[in-house]
């Protein structure tokens, strides 16, 4: 298995002979679906040489413009109005013959005398066909007028027309200005070619990942060349190399990590799976799982399992993408069954429990654990909502089962000694990681601590929390909440969040108009550390472009060892990972806080020459 080429480590053997009826001609062809001329014009543009890559990539880059230049003028919203307005008329006609059909049985019940009771119900159901009428009248010429606002053409006069004398829109109005679209526009407009489009659409956008994914393995290869030639530590090579893959697709240092991952085995481990991806047959996330179902094989049963998964590009399409997953497990077994062994010890060892900000101020506390344990605590939690809505409880299930977690982690007393069951906690003792045959430890796993202290950096305006505006308050790290949430978290206390909080209150000073972080007070602060303060406020997250990982690290821009000073201006906060990329070769980052330009940020160069722009979020002011 090659060796990711981020991690320092000998590049070794890096290829894999391709197996018996998939030859090099076939995968270039395959990984360049979208150049000029045929399959053998490009291998023979690059099969001698080897430079079909590099000669077909200023001609991928130009159609990738051309091809964004159509797609930006692909859609019309006349087009889409025309369909709406086309609906809202055939239903609004519908809704108009079901309205006479009420009242030509109404009047058929009058005159053959039928009982009051029938009558009645009747009336009743020609009174809501004529309301429904009415409603759909409205929409009828309301989608006619969006129409024309649109500068499109209606067919049968303007929607004003269906306005009644008391400026209500009716049925009869609508029926007599005639279709209220352009039959000519919606008649062309076919459904069978929209999906011939989105199916080639979704095998080009496949087969361009694909190329994506071959240059990122180029990409990881030329920058470690380069810093090898430019004489960068052997421990050190690699450094900053996915960041820059993460940068160019928008993405976090993290994914950024995980693809470059998988371009290098799909690249260099699995051709099938390379190809079935390049000719569209199969998307970025589903090899991406053929991937990582393979990670702990071999490369000879890697290899056999690609072939065996995705030797037919027509086949694998036909997968959903559990039932691929299934299969390429299934294969993998099949090879080599003590590896799943040591891959469940290795994902019991894996455990962690995680807390990320979901929306609205709520957030996902995430837990992997085995899955003995997670069915014995949802099934704990089920019984405790059946038993609450069973003694009358109207909160919802999933509502009782939430409160009821935090209840027994937050509030839990420490646990007695005994065998006990899951319902008093006894003898739940801390497990191994890796070895399942010898879990216990004979350590308590539950223990009694005090609450731990948490502090919470809300920011919000003067007026919000004394004068009652509604300015949005930042919780520091998260997203904006409701003006009247942040002064119930900071004034009502513990009736409402289960908490007496301790207020500290401290004057922050934006800028007027771009609302950047201009000062602080900094009493009872050593001032590095209000350094570090006024970073995380001003920063809020890690202040790489497309990281939105929390602020771990705190660093000078310019370093202190070129004669970067130590202060806020020079200063930003960092994730661990951002943190060590910068301080790769090539790498440099400087404030821009030119007049006029908007709001200031910092812009970082990477090694290629690029420059990304990261500016900080602007505070309430």
């Amino acid at each position: 298995m090659a060796a990711p080429e981020w991690h320092g480590s000998d590049p070794g053997p890096t290829s894999v002979p391709f197996p018996a009826g998939l030859d090099g001609k076939v995968s270039q062809t395959a990984a360049n679906p979208f150049a000029p001329g045929s399959g053998d014009s490009v291998a023979a543009s690059g099969g001698v040489d080897g430079l079909s890559a590099v000669e077909a990539a200023p001609g991928l880059l130009n159609l990738s413009a051309d091809l964004l230049d159509r797609c930006g003028s692909f859609f019309d919203p006349v087009v889409l109005a025309q369909l709406d307005a086309a609906l809202a008329h055939e239903l609004a006609h519908q809704a108009q013959e079901q309205s006479a059909r009420a009242s030509e049985e109404v009047d058929l019940a009058i005159r053959e005398g039928r009982p009051s009771e029938a009558l009645v119900h009747l009336v009743h159901r020609s009174a809501t066909a004529t309301s429904v009428a009415a409603k759909s009248a409205s929409q009828a010429a309301l989608a006619s007028t969006v129409v024309e606002s649109l500068g499109g053409c209606v067919v049968g006069g303007s929607a004003v027309n269906a306005v009644g004398a008391s400026g209500d829109v009716d049925a009869v109005g609508v029926a007599a200005m005639g279709p209220g679209f352009d039959p000519s526009v919606v008649d062309r407009v076919c459904g069978a070619d929209l999906i011939d489009l989105i199916a080639g659409l979704e095998e080009a956008k496949n087969g361009i990942a694909a190329v994506q994914a071959q240059a990122q393995t180029l990409f990881v290869a030329q920058q470690r060349l380069d810093q090898a030639r430019a004489g960068v530590p052997r421990e050190r090579i690699g450094k900053g190399i996915a960041q820059q893959v993460s940068l160019a697709r928008h993405e976090s240092p993290y994914r950024g990590r995980q693809l470059c991952q998988m371009s290098e085995v799909l690249v260099r481990e699995m051709p099938y799976s390379m190809n079935a991806f390049a000719l569209g047959q199969i998307s970025e996330y589903r090899v991406g799982q053929v991937v990582a179902e393979t990670a702990f094989l071999s490369l000879e049963d890697r290899a056999t399992v690609d072939q065996r998964i995705c030797g037919n590009p027509a086949a694998v399409a036909l997968l959903g993408t559990r039932e691929l997953c299934a299969e390429t497990r299934k294969a993998a077994y099949a090879l080599h069954p003590e590896a799943f062994v040591k891959r469940r010890n290795k994902a019991l060892a894996d455990r962690y429990v995680s807390l990320r900000p979901a929306a609205d101020g709520m957030t996902l506390l995430t837990a992997l654990i085995p899955l003995k344990q997670g069915v014995r605590i949802l099934a704990t939690l089920t019984r405790v909502a059946e038993h609450a809505k069973a003694s009358g409880d109207d909160r919802g299930k999933g509502q009782v089962m939430a409160d009821a977690l935090m209840h027994r982690l937050v509030h839990h007393p420490p646990c007695d000694d005994g065998a006990g069951d899951v319902g008093d906690h006894r003898g739940v003792e801390a497990e191994r990681g890796g070895d399942v045959g010898r879990t216990n430890l004979g350590l308590p796993l539950c223990t009694g601590v005090d609450q731990p202290e948490i502090t919470l950096e809300l920011v919000m305006t003067d007026r919000s929390l004394f004068g009652g505006a509604n300015d949005p308050a930042i919780l520091v790290g998260h997203e904006p909440i409701p003006a009247p949430t942040a002064r119930a978290m900071i004034l009502e206390g513990e009736n409402t969040y289960g908490f007496a909080p301790r207020v500290w209150l401290k004057r922050l000073f934006t800028h007027p108009e771009s609302r950047t972080l201009l000062a602080m007070d900094s009493r009872a602060r050593l001032f590095p550390e209000g350094i570090k303060e006024f970073l995380r406020l001003h920063d809020q997250r890690c202040q790489t472009p497309y990281c939105d990982a929390p602020i771990r690290e705190y660093d000078h821009l310019k370093a202190y060892a070129a004669g970067g000073a130590t202060n806020v201006q020079n200063g930003q906060g960092l994730c661990s990972a951002c943190n060590q990329a910068k301080e790769a070769l090539g790498w440099t980052s400087e404030r821009s806080d030119t007049p006029g330009a908007g709001p200031p940020g910092v812009i970082v160069r990477t090694p290629t020459g690029h420059r990304y722009v990261s500016t900080a979020p602007a505070l309430p002011g």
